[in-house]
Parts: structure tokens; sequence; C-alpha cells
């Protein structure tokens, strides 16, 4: 975890990162879904079509979201993303589904750093442009087991522009630019049945991240000096 003064006076920032979340469900989208010609929102809303109709657990296909590296809880730029448990019976809506699942799971792996700190959490907020997707929200909601809430606002920006209004005096501080500004649009709270399938899940997508070490770092050395001879 990475700690360092917040932007409020006499409060400090826990933090730490995963490094894929919407650039890996925009790269899905960009190589599999999007033909020429079609609209970049219209083949996100068919995505989220396909991954609501395909049960959790995505009929054993799993996704490692490790496009660029990853971060927390690995600290590993050598790591290689992948889609694991293929089978014939697995289709696009799967692929979807699976990578939903995914990065909700790189997700828990950052909880379980702040849990090993003894810093657990009841909820949590979801912005950014994943965030639009209440199947992914819930997705996060189980895979998490905790509940999870989506700002009437999902910019990033947003906070940035609420310190601004108190720099110039719009608000007396920053508690009151939240009580005025911020509201909750929707909440979800873990489903019991779909959170058990995701504790049984989660073990496997730990084991097999661990499992495939070596081989991302061999893949990598291979790749990088694959470039270098071209």
């Amino acid at each position: 975890l990475i700690n360092y003064p917040f932007a409020v006076p006499g409060l400090w920032y826990t933090i730490t990162g995963t490094n894929s979340c919407a650039s890996a469900h925009r790269w899905l989208r960009d190589r599999f879904f999007m033909s020429e010609g079609e609209n970049g929102a219209h083949a996100f809303a068919k995505m989220d079509e396909m991954a609501a109709a395909s049960a959790a657990g995505a009929d054993g296909l799993l996704f490692h979201p490790y496009l660029q590296g990853e971060r927390a809880p690995h600290w590993d730029a050598l790591l290689r993303a992948d889609f694991i448990g293929m089978t014939f019976r697995h289709d696009r809506g799967h692929f979807v589904r699976a990578l939903y699942e995914g990065i909700a799971f790189s997700l828990r792996d950052i909880l379980e750093q702040f849990r090993a700190q003894k810093l657990d959490l009841a909820e949590a907020r979801i912005i950014g442009g994943g965030a639009r997707s209440a199947t992914w929200r819930q997705i996060v909601a189980d895979v998490l087991g905790i509940r999870i809430l989506m700002p009437a606002v999902t910019d990033a920006s947003f906070g940035a522009a609420l310190l601004a209004g108190v720099g110039v005096g719009v608000f007396a501080d920053e508690a009151s630019a939240v009580t005025t500004c911020v509201a909750t649009a929707a909440v979800h709270e873990p489903d019991p049945g779909r959170r058990d399938l995701y504790d049984a899940l989660y073990p496997i997508y730990r084991d097999s991240a661990l499992a495939l070490v070596d081989i991302n770092h061999r893949l990598a050395r291979f790749g990088q000096s694959a470039h270098k001879g071209n």
C-alpha cells in the first residue's frame, strides 16, 4: 500500500491499484467486437448484454487482466494477460463475462492487501467508464462481497472541481462540498449465492496467476528479444 497526505488537511490517502480496468474492456471491444464503421458505444452495449446473459463464473473461463503487467499485489511489469479454461462451449459472451470477472478479481487482490493491513472496507464507490455497466457493478459487489455505490457523477475530475470550489470560496470546506454536491445514483449489495461462487473461484484465479509467473517472464523475454530482432 502507498500512503501520502490527502487533499483534505489532516487526512492521509491509502492507495494501491491494478493496471488494466476500463482499458482492458476497450481492448477487448476494439480487437474483437468492433466491425468497420460501428459505433463504439453500441459495441460496448452489445458486449454488456452478452455478459449479462452469461452465467456467473463464465462456465469455467478465467481472465487475468495483466495487459500492462500488474501492480498490486504482484508489482511485476513482466506479467502477461490470458484467458484460461477455454473449451468449445465458450462463446463471445463468456469472454466478456470473464473479462468483467477477472478485473473484479484483480480488485479483490487489492482489497485483500487492505485487509492484510487491517483496513477492511464495508463499501466502495465505483467511477469511470466501466461504472456505466450495471452488470459489471454487480459483479464487483459479488466478487468483493461488499456494497458497491455508484455516484451520480462518475467522472474522476469531479473531485478536482469540488476542490477548486473550496479554493475559490464556493464551499466553506471539503466536507460541505461533498455534502452539497455528491449523490448516489445506484447501490449494489452482494448476492449471497454468487458471492459464494466467486469465493470458490477466486483461489483458482490467484493460484493460476502464481503458477503462470515463470511462463509470463519467459514469454516477456522472448517478446523483447523477438522485437529487437525485427
